[in-house]
């Protein structure tokens, strides 16, 4: 059982701006790493905190994460995830206000501007996480984090928010 994330991103998260690019033996800073996991991510899927989860497989000569110590979701992960829900929800208030005739004129233009973003399926996901979350029909409680925490994957964008 994954517990919700944390409030912080951790200081090994592979979606913290500050590790991008750094070395590591098994890669978890690089661009081709961040785009498999956000292949993933975009699509409503969770990830488990690197460095909380045991199960995760950790470099020679790094002690392993004890067994008793409870996976978290990442919270740098979800950060974006939230991000992507905060510029679909703005792209719907820009669609309504130009009466679209399309009742998925927000996701249009969401997907049309974003097309490496959420999908259809990843935004309902963690949209019901946000309305129903910690619930039996919602699942994992959604963590509300700092969205401009310095996490971040290219091409997503985001202008940090008050």
């Amino acid at each position: 059982m994954v517990k919700p994330a944390n409030p912080k991103p951790c200081s090994s998260c592979p979606w913290l701006i500050s590790n991008h690019g750094k070395p590591h033996p098994d890669g978890w800073f690089t661009k081709k790493n961040r785009d498999r996991l956000w292949a993933q991510l975009r699509k409503g899927e969770s990830m488990s905190c690197h460095k909380t989860d045991p199960d995760n497989r950790v470099p020679e000569g790094t002690a392993p994460v004890s067994e008793d110590v409870e996976p978290c979701e990442c919270t740098g992960a979800l950060i974006l995830q939230q991000r992507e829900v905060m510029k679909f929800q703005e792209h719907c208030k820009a669609a309504e206000a130009e009466v679209l005739s399309s009742d998925r004129g927000g996701l249009k233009r969401y997907r049309a501007e974003n097309s490496k973003g959420m999908t259809h399926d990843g935004l309902a996901e963690i949209m019901s996480r946000a309305m129903l979350g910690g619930t039996p029909f919602g699942g994992l409680k959604l963590t509300r984090p700092n969205l401009n925490e310095p996490v971040g994957h290219d091409p997503l964008t985001w202008e940090p928010h008050e």
